[in-house]
């Protein structure tokens, strides 16, 4: 009906050009790749992509009774439209959510991808309710494959497909400390409910101990995460390399690379309680009279 009323005609030999698009996997293609050229899928290509997936993917098998790794992969070919791009990853109940990218065009490129099972145990079985012990190896989780890009991509090289883990693991602090009071010094206070208005308040100084806090349960999943990483690097490469030339690692792939490579798992009780605490990365949302001293608190509410 569209077609015929814009005045188009549909031949026989438009549906057999639409057919000889179709791609190996079932995708039909849009014919976009005439005006941009497929990027070459190089080694060099697929690398930063292999380091993000081998950081999530190695980052879960380490830690004790957390979500199951079961697919690795690399995907050649995929469409990030201007601005805009993304990373595919299956996680938790199995649906896919992406990872932003920065690009300045639209063009054919390829994603890292992992597939990682939630739990059902650590209280994570019960739907939205999660024990604290769950939510502190997510948090750590959030940082596997930032901190992987810092120990293997070139120095100076930056790596911007972080992004969203970074920022949830933002969220999952915050959310922790103000939601649920468990802070680092273990307060029982809660100063936001998912119900309420509005957050409790207290004063700006009071806002800014508060963040403090955030910050200072952000920063040990982060010296946490980097600890395990460094601990395991052998791994870590192992697995990098195994996907640059396969492409593709289940779940046994990565155990017997950690069994062969010497890998540390971390053990129960875990805790981040017990990392030693360094001065923060940065502190600028909490300098003192700066409008972005609730940046992390403003993620709760």
């Amino acid at each position: 009906m569209l077609v015929n009323h814009l005045g188009l005609n549909l031949t026989k030999d438009d549906l057999q050009n639409v057919v000889d698009l179709m791609e190996p996997y079932g995708q039909i293609s849009n014919g976009i790749e005439y005006l941009n050229p497929p990027l070459d899928w190089t080694r060099e290509t697929k690398f930063p992509h292999s380091v993000w997936a081998a950081g999530r993917g190695l980052i879960a098998l380490l830690l004790p009774n957390f979500d199951v790794v079961d697919n690795l992969w690399l995907e050649p070919c995929s469409w990030e439209a201007k601005n805009s791009g993304s990373l595919f990853c299956l996680h938790e109940d199995g649906s896919g959510t992406g990872e932003p990218q920065e690009s300045s065009m639209g063009a054919w490129l390829g994603i890292g991808c992992t597939k990682i099972t939630k739990a059902r145990n650590e209280g994570s079985m019960y739907g939205t309710a999660e024990s604290r012990s769950y939510l502190e190896k997510k948090l750590v989780f959030c940082f596997g494959s930032h901190i992987a890009a810092q120990l293997l991509l070139p120095f100076g090289e930056e790596n911007f497909l972080s992004a969203s883990e970074l920022k949830q693991a933002q969220e999952i602090a915050t959310r922790m400390v103000i939601q649920y009071g468990w802070g680092p010094d273990d307060s029982p206070a809660v100063y936001y409910s998912t119900n309420a208005v509005t957050a409790l308040s207290m004063g700006n100084n009071h806002e800014f101990e508060m963040a403090a806090k955030v910050e200072k349960i952000y920063d040990l999943a982060y010296e946490k995460a980097r600890e395990m990483l460094k601990k395991n690097r052998q791994v870590l490469e192992k697995i990098v390399e195994e996907l640059l030339e396969f492409e593709i690692l289940t779940g046994k792939d990565l155990d017997r690379i950690l069994n062969e490579n010497g890998g540390l798992r971390e053990k129960e009780p875990f805790s981040l309680l017990h990392v030693d605490y360094k001065e923060p990365l940065s502190r600028s949302f909490l300098d003192e009279g700066s409008a972005s001293g609730t940046t992390f608190l403003d993620v709760a509410a």
